[in-house]
């Protein structure tokens, strides 16, 4: 398994993933599911979480058709809209091999698109397993896929579009630390992207292990804060 988000504010994108893939209790494997665009006038972030062979085929697939100019590429979609249009056909395509029957879905994946194309609104959507997509609640401007029940909560209570790009960053790294302690199919290293509106280019791209400063000093900051929190409750009178 592996979770991934996705955070639009007023003022940039962020997209996390973890590196985890597992086959089994015995058979953990790392691998990115983070691809970055950063070409011409348009900065595109996609993370995946599903099957892993769909996942890398819909990747070499987007850097095949770029590689090759076909008609219909990542730098020639008009607009979001119609990128997540073109990962969704994708994905179909390449969960649904001859002779395969997909009726389950099992071999479906799941992804997040977020970014910019000069002149136009940032954007983020994430693209179902069917190939259809949808974009997030204005009130609520993040997606999660994967193992969300972890990481959802404090984004439900931090995210606004207002948030500081910093704050979501910071956000983002806690919903992935908060995966990581609960759930052993969730592992590191963390990739995250950072995009800052109207910017030629990522403001930030870093794989991080939990050791690493910057995510460390999050993490470890936020671990004591709440405990320190939860030792200033009031007791209940049946405690005195």
């Amino acid at each position: 398994m592996t979770y991934c988000v996705g955070i639009k504010t007023n003022e940039g994108v962020v997209l996390a993933s973890d590196s985890r893939t597992n086959a089994g209790l015995d058979n953990v494997n790392i691998y990115s599911k983070m691809l970055t665009y950063d070409v011409g006038d348009r900065t595109v972030i996609i993370v995946t979480s599903g099957n892993l062979a769909t996942s890398q085929a819909v990747f070499k697939a987007i850097e095949k058709d770029i590689k090759d100019n076909l008609a219909l590429n990542l730098n020639k979609c008009k607009d979001f809209e119609q990128i997540a249009s073109y990962v969704g056909k994708l994905t179909i395509k390449h969960s649904s091999p001859d002779g395969v029957n997909t009726d389950s879905l099992v071999l479906g994946a799941t992804f997040i698109i977020g970014g910019q194309i000069r002149g136009q609104d940032l954007e983020l959507y994430m693209v179902y397993p069917q190939g259809n997509y949808i974009r997030p609640a204005d009130s609520k401007p993040y997606l999660v896929i994967g193992e969300v029940k972890y990481g959802k909560p404090i984004l439900d209570r931090v995210i606004t579009p207002n948030v500081s790009i910093g704050d979501a960053s910071r956000c983002a790294l806690i919903s992935m630390d908060s995966t990581l302690k609960s759930d052993l199919t969730v592992g590191p290293p963390i990739d995250i992207a950072v995009y800052k509106k109207d910017q030629p280019k990522i403001s930030y791209l870093k794989c991080l292990n939990t050791s690493d400063e910057d995510y460390s000093k999050v993490c470890n900051q936020w671990s004591e804060k709440v405990l320190q929190v939860f030792d200033t409750f009031p007791k209940f009178d049946w405690e005195k």
